[in-house]
């Protein structure tokens, strides 16, 4: 749900972070008790090696992993800031106490293949919501942040390289089927977390540059899709003076404005958008 839907009651809006949060953690934590542990087959991260230490140790994987990512949580406070690791320390305690009562329920199923196939993409819905609403369940990316500016390495590499050592450990541990298992639980849940933090409905922003009629391109865009067009002078190397549309569509409205472009000569860039700010109302079309 946007944020902009509890504009005058941000009260609200912090509320129902919580709940997501608190749905987020039990739905990672029923798929690490479920499917992955039981199985040995390993997550990524901090939970990674409370999983490891946990099989080695036999100390109960609900402590491990609030205890392994504590230290982690108190070097972030400055550099995330007070909101983000108040939620992150919410999100994981409620993990580790949905550990602890998953712990104590029988595995889904024996079958390594179903167990990663299901385990991560549940995993990944659940990591998902948890990131998506401001909170966090493991400490290597805290970590990474502090380190990047120091070692000029971007974040993702750190947690990467990070999962790579871990990974390779497992295999030598645990024999390299394990270790191969896990690393397609990482990638299965390493995708899907991000369908989920970013949404499935994705806009595009598309921008279109074009020596021809820029008012007819408009109006058949509003006219058609129902979405309005910011339009600039530009001027290139060689074509000289044009113009350009700025328009951001959904991913099912891309065909749409490729058959309305088709009729006129156009450059046109086609990107991602994670999120919106502000105001972004789509008319809605009559029949």
């Amino acid at each position: 749900m946007p944020r902009n839907k509890f504009k005058n009651k941000p009260h609200l809006y912090d509320i129902y972070c919580f709940i997501m949060l608190t749905i987020g953690s039990i739905i990672a934590a029923f798929s690490i008790e479920d499917f992955l542990a039981p199985n040995r087959i390993f997550d990524g991260g901090i939970v990674g090696v409370s999983m490891i230490t946990a099989n080695f140790t036999g100390f109960k994987l609900s402590i491990l992993t609030w205890l392994l990512n504590a230290p982690f949580l108190l070097l972030g406070w400055k550099k995330r800031g007070t909101v983000f690791v108040v939620r992150a320390i919410y999100a994981m305690t409620v993990f580790a106490v949905a550990v602890g009562f998953f712990e104590t329920t029988p595995a889904i199923t024996q079958d390594h293949l179903l167990a990663v196939t299901f385990g991560g993409l549940i995993l990944g819905v659940g990591v998902g919501i948890i990131l998506r609403y401001g909170g966090c369940l493991d400490g290597t990316e805290i970590v990474a942040s502090i380190l990047s500016p120091k070692l000029h390495l971007p974040i993702g590499r750190q947690v990467l390289f990070f999962n790579i050592v871990l990974y390779m450990i497992i295999g030598f541990i645990y024999g390299w089927n394990r270790g191969l298992y896990s690393i397609l639980t990482y990638v299965l849940v390493s995708v899907v977390m991000t369908k989920v933090e970013e949404g499935f409905d994705a806009e595009r922003g598309c921008l279109i540059f074009t020596h021809d009629d820029v008012d007819a391109i408009k109006n058949r865009i509003y006219a058609e899709l129902g979405r309005t067009c910011t339009v600039w002078n530009t001027e290139g190397y060689i074509g000289g003076e044009n113009k350009a549309l700025y328009v951001v569509i959904s991913r099912y409205e891309l065909r749409q404005l490729r058959e309305i472009l088709s009729n006129y000569n156009c450059f046109v860039t086609v990107s991602s958008i994670e999120e919106i700010i502000g105001k972004h109302v789509k008319m809605i079309l009559k029949d």
